[in-house]
């Protein structure tokens, strides 16, 4: 009942953003503004709250281009829908030559076995070549509906091909961030389960870091979504080149990228986080075209370690627990779950 309470009110807010941007309820419409109101794409609420604020006309193109953005490629049930459609006619067409087939052998046959009769009870040479000639008319209808159809198996066989790669790109791009490449939200439960199955049977340690860049919001409000968009790809190549090897990364929010590192303690965590930081600091940030700097980017990580029992969702609740903490601490540091300073914010909050 509580899920059906919150996901409701997550509901009733998108219908009202809905009315409030002057929208009509399309799925994708709905797609965008659900996100919007669930608080978990912080650069969906900020683009949103952009197009409040402006009070202007929002087009369709406006709304696809954020929602492919930042929350999925647009348009994937579509694309599925397309796929299955071509298979489907396909399938239908490939079935109606196979009845055109028989069709012309059942004829044929009974041509051949009344011309075969014929030639056999007639003593007359014309009547015998007369069903010799209509032998060869059937037999040579069958071979040519025979070459047709081979000829149409092919041109399905290389469609059905071409439709099997469209699948397997919609499933790849399902499944992946368009912007920087990485997995996406929704492959990062499967993946962490995987991890934590396979780090309970070979009996070594699992971590998991939580990452989100400081100050996201207010740099993308100085400087435009595009320079934002920057920002991430160099997040997410500085952190699959630094961590990358010893797991996997995933972007897991707007601003947010979970890192799932295998075999290593919390300590090398750590290390491998802190690294991160200061490679990411290290660069800063231009405007490509003019070479205009815009600052340097900090980031903060929540580091938490597998323990017994542990799930995906209660490893990664206490690692974001740790991000809280850097975050309150001012950001641009790497928290771990056996910090003093986190158990002292722990015990403060408690009192």
């Amino acid at each position: 009942m509580d899920e059906i309470h919150r996901t409701s009110g997550i509901a009733e807010g998108a219908i009202a953003l809905i009315k409030a941007l002057k929208l009509p309820a399309t799925p994708r419409v709905y797609e965008l503004c659900y996100a919007y109101s669930t608080g978990e794409y912080p650069t969906v609420n900020i683009a949103i709250n952009d197009l409040l604020n402006r009070k202007t006309a929002v087009g369709d193109a406006t709304i696809e281009q954020i929602a492919a953005r930042y929350i999925s490629p647009g348009g994937e049930q579509d694309q599925l829908h397309s796929v299955g459609s071509r298979v489907a006619h396909e399938i239908e067409r490939v079935l109606g030559s196979l009845n055109t087939m028989a069709f012309t052998i059942e004829g044929c046959s009974g041509e051949i076995a009344t011309a075969s009769q014929s030639a056999a009870a007639s003593p007359r040479r014309e009547t015998a070549m007369a069903g010799l000639t209509q032998l060869m008319q059937s037999s040579g209808k069958i071979t040519g509906e025979q070459r047709r159809l081979e000829a149409m198996l092919n041109e399905s066989n290389a469609e059905i091909g071409s439709l099997r790669e469209q699948l397997r790109k919609i499933r790849d791009s399902a499944g992946s961030d368009p912007l920087t490449g990485l997995p996406n939200r929704r492959q990062c439960k499967p993946l962490l389960a995987k991890a934590l199955a396979e780090s309970a049977e070979r009996g070594t340690p699992l971590c998991v870091a939580v990452s989100d860049i400081d100050g996201f919001s207010a740099f993308n409000e100085a400087w435009g979504y595009d320079r934002g968009d920057q920002v991430l790809q160099l997040v997410a190549a500085e952190m699959k080149q630094k961590a990358g090897k010893s797991g996997f990364v995933v972007r897991s929010g707007g601003a947010q990228f979970t890192v799932v590192l295998h075999g290593i303690p919390v300590s090398e965590a750590r290390a491998i986080a802190d690294n991160v930081c200061r490679s990411v600091m290290q660069r800063e940030v231009k405007i490509r075209s003019t070479g205009q700097k815009l600052g340097r980017v900090g980031l903060s990580f929540g580091i938490a370690g597998a323990k017994p029992g542990d799930t995906g969702d209660t490893l990664s609740a206490r690692a974001e627990v740790c991000l809280r903490s850097a975050k309150r601490l001012g950001g641009n540091r790497v928290i771990c779950e056996d910090d003093p300073v986190l158990a002292g914010s722990a015990n403060a909050a408690v009192a």
